[in-house]
């Protein structure tokens, strides 16, 4: 799975919904705010209410006057009646005269003639000890319902933001628990469970590095099975292989030791079949070392170098083609059509072209041409070897080991390495990227 083109920082998201969280939670405040105003306007706002807001506090008042046998000129105990009573004004007039003020207004002074700055439609009589007089009240009483209007839309709002901000925190939480959850089991060792992707943050990156390691280790794991089934089918069959020629070298040995033989010429085939085998085990071995140097390299990269590649397939196959004409076989090679390059290592490849001359002079028939054809197609280098298999021939190499080798090597080079053998023809076809 490839990793999204864009990815969102956790900050950047966090920080964008706080954001929205406050715009949206100061709109709502607004809104609310704005509605609850209208309604108060529309139910305060009527005549009537005011009036009797007016009659109730001049009442209220006039019964403070008269229970307490108050003067009209008794300020103080008019004020701690009047600062009890929030969002209340209270003005007294005496003879059109204002003499007392519970807001600390102006009052006139002796002698000076004024005219009430209020109707006489809005003042009211009270009557005190010692005179008459009109009472103007202002009554703000309703505003304690718009602070209440105020304060309940404000609660409403960070509530609102609260719960925004608490919902992003659950989602990215929620999917923490998803993630540990998901890690356990695969620490419990299931790692066929595949890690659960969401969104384009760092977490959805997280867990896809996760998943990724997770296929990773289990590719590693069923290679690691398949290399060591491979390399104990190879170490069974090689022992077979190797147990052939050492018993064989062995039991001639010991005739030449005890003298078992009955002529000269006897001893001096029983010593050079000796020979023959111990150059078939030192074949076998060499070629057992070389598969494992190879399979225990390759996770080493190579360090390849860029070449012409007519010249160079031209040098390979040349250095071994008079070999093949000296024994005696018609050698055909067609070349490809068109330049190309080859991103390789020489020495190494140079080991599969040798591995490969090797197995045709052994095991080729000469009664017909050994032909290598190259092509290109698509950005690949084909070179397809074939030959016909000679009557008779038994490979001392049964077990291919030669073969992975130069398989190993070709794959190490991002190639492919096929054999395909019949009960008469042999063929091997390498693949290899040009540039």
């Amino acid at each position: 799975m490839s990793r999204p083109s864009f990815r969102l920082k956790l900050k950047v998201q966090l920080t964008a919904a706080l954001v929205v969280a406050v715009v949206l939670a100061f709109l709502l405040f607004i809104a609310l705010q704005s509605l609850g105003s209208t309604l108060l306007d529309r139910h305060f706002g009527q005549p009537s209410f005011v009036a009797q807001q007016n009659q109730k506090m001049i009442a209220e008042l006039s019964e403070f006057v008269s229970q307490n046998r108050l003067s009209i000129h008794d300020d103080q105990r008019l004020n701690d009646w009047s600062s009890k009573k929030k969002y209340l004004t209270v003005y007294v007039y005496q003879d059109k005269k204002l003499v007392y003020s519970s807001d600390g207004f102006y009052v006139q002074a002796e002698g000076e003639s004024a005219e009430p700055f209020v109707s006489d439609e809005s003042l009211y009589n009270v009557s005190f000890t010692d005179a008459d007089a009109q009472v103007f009240i202002e009554s703000f009483a309703e505003y304690r319902y718009y602070t209440m209007v105020t304060f309940a839309s404000l609660a409403v709002a960070f509530a609102f933001f609260l719960c925004a901000v608490l919902l992003l925190i659950n989602v990215k939480t929620s999917y923490i628990e998803v993630l540990e959850n998901e890690i356990k089991i695969l620490e419990g060792g299931n790692l066929e469970y595949p890690i659960t992707i969401k969104g384009k943050d760092e977490l959805s990156s997280l867990a896809q590095s996760i998943n990724e390691m997770r296929k990773s280790f289990i590719e590693r794991l069923e290679n690691e099975e398949l290399a060591r089934k491979a390399n104990n089918e190879l170490v069974t069959a090689m022992s077979h292989d190797l147990r052939t020629p050492l018993t064989a070298l062995i039991g001639y040995l010991d005739i030449i030791q005890y003298r078992k033989y009955k002529s000269d010429e006897q001893l001096f085939k029983y010593i050079a079949n000796s020979k023959d085998n111990a150059y078939r085990i030192k074949h076998l071995s060499d070629q057992l070392f070389e598969y494992f140097l190879v399979s225990y390299s390759q996770n080493d990269l190579l360090e390849l170098d860029e070449y012409d590649g007519l010249p160079l397939l031209d040098q390979m196959i040349g250095t071994h083609a008079p070999l093949l004409m000296d024994e005696g076989f018609e050698f055909e090679f067609i070349p490809c059509n068109e330049p190309f390059t080859l991103s390789i290592h020489v020495i190494s490849m140079q080991r599969v072209f040798d591995n490969l001359f090797s197995n045709l002079l052994k095991y080729a028939d000469k009664s017909e041409p050994v032909t290598i054809v190259c092509t290109l197609q698509e950005r690949w280098l084909y070179i397809h070897v074939k030959n016909r298999i000679k009557q008779g021939s038994v490979h001392a190499d049964s077990n291919s080991i030669g073969i992975k080798v130069c398989e190993q090597i070709v794959q190490n080079h991002g190639g492919s390495f096929d054999v395909v053998r019949t009960e008469k023809m042999y063929s091997v076809e390498v693949s290899l990227p040009v540039g």
